[in-house]
């Protein structure tokens, strides 16, 4: 009887505990998603400042082409915008849901991550803006690759589309190095293993940075190298601190 009655109220303290996970899950989705909105709201109001900045780089005037292409370019803009104002939320949300289930150590760990992951976002936006695009641009304009007698008009929505991607592209693929640390501090990775790879992981870098930068070698080497480096950087963090042995 009393087995059976203790039991019991385990299985109603895993029931209890189950739901207060599900029921903070759901705040923390509630506040990603306020914050979505929230950051899509500043943008919308701020989007004509930050556009001409994003459009400086390329050093001409560019043109509308259609009637609606100004309000539909402000929504979809905003809303890149609005998630990259929000992105320190989500992953925080992300860590603070982790957490409280952790040691001391790990909790001191992740937010480590959280600190590296907002510089890593930083560096990824800064290189994108101020070296990479104005290169890539200066790459495209080249009037070799006009045929003679041709004249240039630039498209408003391409070319800030072409600046936003190359921005998000940067901006994301930074947190890899963290993702990889994260997966070999869990020794969900081998350390040994993914150097013996590491020709085959730059090949990776090169196809992803091909896949999401615009289509010239500017920025495509411009996102591969530095990912290469923060490869190996990652790598060499994880033996410092002994991460990434499996076998062990």
């Amino acid at each position: 009887m009393d087995e059976t009655m203790e039991h019991a109220t385990d299985s109603d303290a895993g029931a209890m505990a189950f739901f207060d996970h599900v029921r903070e899950l759901r705040r923390r989705l509630i506040v990603s998603v306020l914050c979505l909105g929230a950051g899509f709201v500043v943008a919308y109001l701020l989007h004509d400042r930050y556009v001409h900045w994003l459009l400086n780089p390329i050093g001409e005037q560019v043109y509308i082409t259609s009637i609606e292409e100004g309000f539909m370019m402000k929504l979809r803009v905003s809303a890149y915008v609005g998630l990259i104002l929000s992105f320190p939320v989500h992953v925080y949300n992300v860590v603070a849901f982790v957490t409280p289930a952790l040691t001391g150590r790990e909790r001191s760990f992740l937010q480590a991550m959280l600190a590296g992951s907002l510089v890593l976002l930083l560096i990824g936006g800064y290189l994108a803006y101020f070296q990479i695009l104005p290169l890539s641009f200066e790459f495209l304009k080249n009037p070799t690759f006009v045929p003679e007698g041709a004249g240039t008009l630039l498209g408003y929505q391409k070319n800030l589309l072409f600046a936003l991607r190359l921005l998000f592209a940067f901006i994301i693929l930074f947190q890899l190095p963290l993702v990889m640390i994260l997966l070999m501090a869990m020794n969900l990775v081998d350390r040994r293993q993914m150097l013996k790879c590491s020709r085959y992981i730059i090949v990776l870098i090169f196809m992803l940075s091909a896949l999401l930068t615009p289509p010239d070698p500017v920025s495509q080497i411009g996102l591969a190298l530095p990912l290469i480096i923060l490869f190996y950087l990652s790598i060499l963090v994880a033996r410092v601190f002994g991460f990434g042995e499996p076998d062990r």
